[in-house]
């Protein structure tokens, strides 16, 4: 899979020693495995074959993230997507997820089908991805675009919150 399609996983429920490396990693995707097993106080190598496992499960991924401000993605917005048929929306979504600006998607209840959220450079990017991409995709009926004049957080769900 390249990413294109999120395909349901199987419920992972991670035990105190996996949920803790994850915790922390979250926090700092950097920290070494010695400093992780001193922190938890088990064996270098038990953090390395839990960390293993997580990733090989896809319940893992260390992923560098960028601040979109610093680096010259300027324009965000929310593109609902109506699709002309049910059939064509999982063909719909695949296209527009290969898309590089694009950071959500997902199907959605309502009027529309998708929700897309994009990064663009200006406006200008934004206007061109609208017109020359993605109402281009065989099978987008209508869109209706939400522009984000300020985001306050980019993030992940803090993973505490699973075991409240």
């Amino acid at each position: 899979m390249n990413g294109a399609e999120v395909q349901p996983a199987e419920t992972y429920i991670p035990d105190e020693t996996d949920f803790q490396i994850m915790q922390s990693l979250q926090r700092d995707g950097r920290e070494s495995f010695s400093d992780l097993a001193k922190k938890l106080g088990v064996a270098v190598s038990t953090v390395s074959k839990r960390y293993m496992n997580l990733v090989e499960k896809g319940v893992l991924k260390i992923i560098g993230r960028v601040d979109p401000n610093k680096v010259g993605f300027n324009s965000y917005a929310a593109i609902f997507v109506q699709v002309e048929s049910v059939e064509g929306v999982p063909r719909v979504a695949r296209k527009i997820a290969e898309l590089p600006e694009v950071s959500f998607l997902a199907m959605r209840t309502g009027e529309y089908d998708l929700e897309v959220n994009v990064m663009c450079r200006d406006n200008n990017h934004l206007l061109d991805l609208m017109n020359n991409t993605l109402h281009r995709i065989e099978g987008v009926r209508k869109t209706e675009t939400v522009m984000y004049l300020k985001v306050y957080k980019w993030g992940q769900p803090e993973l505490s919150l699973i075991r409240k």
